[in-house]
């Protein structure tokens, strides 16, 4: 199978799965790489102006905005979705050009309220479904809500087997609401280069690289880990100039990378199916007075999201399990993880998210990818933890 019919092949997939159309939908190497070239088309056919997004998110989620020549303007969030349900109509100004509505997690629930006001404001609706793949916010008729859809086959998302690729989904309507934008955004998409010889050697030896690093003292890592990435042998999931609010140049994905997406896309509804599993059993059984759980959405969600009462006790938890054998991460803290060089390059002021501020050190995401054998022993875990031992 070549690039051109791997490439087919995969659009055709995500239509199926998503019940959209394969030619709305478009490839990139990174989804942070379509972002970017859907806010440059944003600046390009609607001027320079402001996005409306949060912090509770990835510095790589605010990158393109920022290389797309915009600003981003922060809303706090809810913490039932960790997103926010409606932005004050005080960030939405003349300069306004889009909104950002971030499945953080895969928590998608009711969002209604962000597309009502996009459509009051006449703002580009812009869906971060880079935790949810193929998920998207529907309205009352099942159809998306969003004008521009983002997905990742990226690092510690749904497929973790697959280390790169993203994928856009356009939305037809702006053929007629706005084809101005609607054809400078497919064209660049459609027009995005092939990487590098030397990106293309990092691509594909990114598992290998992080698994020699595994291997290696504690002690060596730090320094081993720079020096490859500043000799651009390896490939960070967040690089250096990514901190400091820049970003590269936007590529295609590659042969392999497609095929590595193909091998693994048929997994993809057991793949939910465990995790809308786990999720339930944390629903029924994760009880405790020291925390409470951020959400009740019935998902497949990335990660179960828990909020301790304070931060002491939510780094107790997390090195009990950790050191239990259980992958935790802490999404997202500090804000715009994993902390931007300048909050001043970003345009942030921790006063602008103060419920954000507040809970991030103190949310745990707990694993949804694990054997059910495994959910019930971190449950027990939870509630007892002098009477477990990691599985042999």
């Amino acid at each position: 199978m070549n690039y051109i019919e791997s490439s087919r092949k995969i659009r055709q997939t995500l239509a199926k799965a998503s019940g959209t159309d394969p030619e709305d939908w478009f490839l990139c190497l990174k989804a942070r790489f379509g972002m970017q070239v859907v806010f440059s088309a944003i600046r390009d056919t609607l001027g320079a102006g402001e996005v409306i997004t949060s912090p509770y998110t990835c510095i790589t989620a605010i990158n393109p905005i920022l290389s797309g020549g915009l600003t981003p303007v922060y809303s706090d969030i809810d913490p039932s979705l960790l997103w926010f349900k409606n932005p004050k109509a005080k960030l939405c100004s003349g300069k306004t050009r889009a909104i950002m509505m971030q499945h953080t997690l895969g928590i998608i629930g009711d969002k209604s309220e962000i597309a009502t006001f996009a459509a009051k404001h006449r703002l580009l609706l812009i869906e971060d479904s880079a935790h949810c793949l193929t998920r998207m916010a529907r309205d009352s008729k099942n159809q998306p809500l969003a004008d521009i859809s983002v997905h990742s086959f990226g690092v510690e998302k749904i497929l973790t087997r697959t280390k790169f690729g993203g994928a856009i989904y356009i939305n037809p309507r702006l053929k007629a609401s706005n084809p101005k934008f609607y054809s400078l955004v497919t064209a660049n998409l459609l027009a995005l280069p092939h990487p590098t010889p030397m990106a293309e050697v990092r691509v594909r030896s990114y598992r290998l690289n992080n698994a020699i690093l595994q291997r290696m003292p504690a002690s060596l890592k730090p320094a081993v880990r720079s020096t490859a990435i500043k000799a651009k042998i390896l490939e960070p999931p967040i690089s250096y100039i990514e901190q400091e609010g820049k970003q590269g140049r936007a590529y295609a994905p590659t042969l392999w990378v497609n095929e590595k997406i193909l091998e693994q896309f048929p997994t993809l509804p057991v793949n939910y199916d465990r995790r809308l599993r786990n999720v339930a059993h944390y629903q029924k059984h994760l009880k405790s007075d020291k925390f409470e759980a951020l959400t009740s959405v019935d998902e497949p969600l990335l990660a179960y999201p828990i909020l301790f009462k304070d931060q002491n006790q939510a780094n107790l938890a997390y090195d009990l399990l950790m050191s239990s054998k259980f992958f935790i991460r802490r999404w997202y803290s500090p804000l715009l993880f994993p902390g931007p060089a300048s909050n001043r390059t970003y345009h942030y002021n921790p006063k602008m998210a103060p419920i954000a501020e507040d809970i991030a050190p103190r949310v745990l995401c707990l694993p949804t990818d694990i054997k059910d054998t495994e959910c019930r022993r971190l449950i027990k875990l939870m509630a007892d933890p002098k009477d477990i031992s990691p599985e042999a």
